[in-house]
């Protein structure tokens, strides 16, 4: 069955569509959740229960989930999660109601999925199971009996004890667990050669079928649980996990579909995938190509809109620890709020993206640009846009370039190329606070771009010198009484205005708002809170610069 709105637009067989900034409720502190609502079009509600029936359950309160908001969890791109918690030995855990989901499970479920400290034991995050193993139905009693997923110290395991025993992908580790940053991971399973091959998937890296095959055809119905689970070691070892969306598929999903579910949960949460690999949206248009220069495929990131998605990222940076969270843009001039915060401003157009990825170079020197006076630094992006993104936010935190002082003129540098020899630009902040420098530029294409300084003042040009060749013909004043000769006294006009105690208002508006605009508008922008001049590709704030 299709629904109408699905992750990556992505909608056959989706099952399950959990993510915390929607469809969450909470106890009366705003903390704990109580329900947790199915987003997929005509969905039963998941609830949130008191703990999981069966093993470790927490007939008390405090077992369930915390909700975290964004301001709290700021390595989940300025989204909020949900987040497991311990009390007295019992884990807190999601169930859907029984008989739920409504067709039998073949295939398994990309989610994201923040790893705190690094498992000691079992880390299981998610188990499924067609039946209860004990008298009372509310039970899980045999729940190690049921398949589950998650992983074994640092390796992605598929277990169920009952069929087949442990299941390990390999020798291959997964890169995050341990680390303070999110992950995609995903579990799927193919039918080869007659037998039921699992895979597992992280950021977009397949580690391949299992060390020893699966020769099961065997399918899951019914009860969902997403759940921390030590697998008997007694150990807390998910604890503090948190989960920012949750997505179930029925049947499973081609390589190209897998595709697009990854690349709507990267852009949102600010996770590079394993590259090189293209970003696509729920249309299939590719919005990061990562064979336009591969240096570049490092720490991507970006804004979107992209309606059958229900993806709307308006502030965004790299999670990625080596980004150092210098990098952030917005489509307003505000790089704290939540994504969700009211007063941010979306994209005009749907299927609109703008995804920055960078060099990934670490030195903090400074490099000299044409003449000595200028330089930058050797971290650059770029940026890869699909249709109209209009005037953006870049907030540049250069604390780190000890070498570039509060006293220096600081640049944003945008060019054609990597090598920044082809129409090259020269941006002046709109705003300069401590090490923190923030510009708005509209991107006309693709565009590479960096930061510099110069220690040189801000440039003047020398006025012309000699007799007037031309007086202005044309005044308008406010004064009672026109001084002698005005206005044809003011050479090399056109027009002339003047007045005591008046101000020359000009056009207050948004860039967003003229339909056609000309080549040498300008108008107040109320939403940027600039001046902004169209130069024939795109409007830009008006800045000081040097135009000599």
């Amino acid at each position: 069955m299709l629904w109408a709105q699905s992750p990556g637009g992505v909608s056959n067989n989706l099952q399950i569509w959990v993510k915390a900034d929607a469809g969450t409720a909470t106890t009366t502190d705003h903390t704990q959740v109580s329900i947790w609502e199915n987003q997929r079009t005509g969905g039963a509600n998941g609830i949130a229960n008191q703990g999981i029936p069966g093993y470790y359950a927490d007939p008390g309160i405090n077992a369930r989930p915390v909700y975290r908001t964004a301001e709290t969890i700021p390595a989940f791109n300025f989204n909020p999660a949900i987040e497991i918690v311990s009390t007295n030995g019992y884990r807190s855990g999601y169930k859907f109601p029984s008989g739920f989901p409504d067709n039998t499970i073949t295939s398994l479920t990309s989610y994201t999925h923040l790893s705190r400290t690094a498992p000691t034991a079992y880390r299981t995050v998610f188990v499924m199971n067609g039946t209860a193993q004990s008298s009372n139905t509310s039970e899980i009693a045999g729940i190690w009996q049921s398949p589950f997923f998650g992983t074994q110290t640092d390796r992605p395991e598929f277990y169920n004890e009952k069929e087949y025993g442990d299941v390990y992908f390999g020798t291959q580790t997964i890169s995050t667990v341990g680390s303070n940053v999110p992950s995609i991971q995903s579990y799927y399973n193919e039918e080869v050669g007659g037998s039921m091959k699992y895979f597992f998937d992280n950021n977009g890296l397949a580690y391949g079928e299992p060390s020893n095959s699966v020769a099961s055809t065997k399918n899951y119905p019914g009860l969902v649980l997403l759940m921390d689970n030590d697998g008997g070691s007694g150990s807390t070892s998910l604890a503090g996990d948190r989960i920012g969306e949750f997505i179930l598929y029925s049947e499973t999903q081609t390589a190209e579909e897998r595709q697009r579910v990854n690349s709507y949960l990267a852009i949102k949460y600010g996770v590079t995938l394993s590259q090189p690999q293209n970003y696509l949206s729920s249309d299939q248009a590719v919005t990061w190509n990562s064979a336009v220069n591969i240096a570049f495929n490092h720490n991507i990131f970006g804004l979107a809109k992209d309606d059958m998605s229900v993806l709307n990222q308006t502030v965004s940076n790299s999670i990625n620890e080596e980004n150092n969270i210098m990098l952030t843009v917005a489509t307003t001039n505000d790089f704290i709020s939540p994504n969700v915060t009211a007063g941010r401003t979306s994209f005009s157009q749907d299927k609109t993206f703008l995804v920055i990825g960078d060099n990934n170079v670490q030195d903090l020197s400074l490099v000299n640009v044409g003449v000595s006076s200028i330089k930058m630094i050797k971290r650059i992006w770029l940026a890869q846009k699909t249709n109209d993104t209009g005037s953006v936010w870049l907030q540049a935190d250069l604390s780190k370039y000890t070498d570039i002082s509060s006293t220096d003129n600081i640049y944003m540098m945008i060019a054609d190329d990597a090598g920044f020899t082809q129409n090259v630009e020269m941006i002046s902040p709109a705003s300069l606070a401590g090490s923190k420098a923030v510009f708005n530029y509209s991107f006309p294409e693709n565009k590479y771009f960096t930061f510099g300084m110069s220690h040189q003042a801000y440039c003047t040009k020398d006025p012309a010198t000699g007799t007037p060749d031309a007086f202005t013909r044309i005044g308008i004043t406010g004064q009672t009484n026109i001084q002698n000769g005005w206005p044809g006294n003011v050479p090399n006009g056109f027009i002339a205005l003047e007045s005591k105690d008046k101000g020359m208002v000009i056009t207050r508006t948004t860039s967003v708002s003229i339909a056609i605009p000309v080549e040498g508008m300008l108008i107040y922008d109320t939403a940027d809170k600039c001046f902004k001049l169209y130069n024939g590709t795109g409007w830009h704030c008006i800045t000081r610069s040097c135009n000599d």
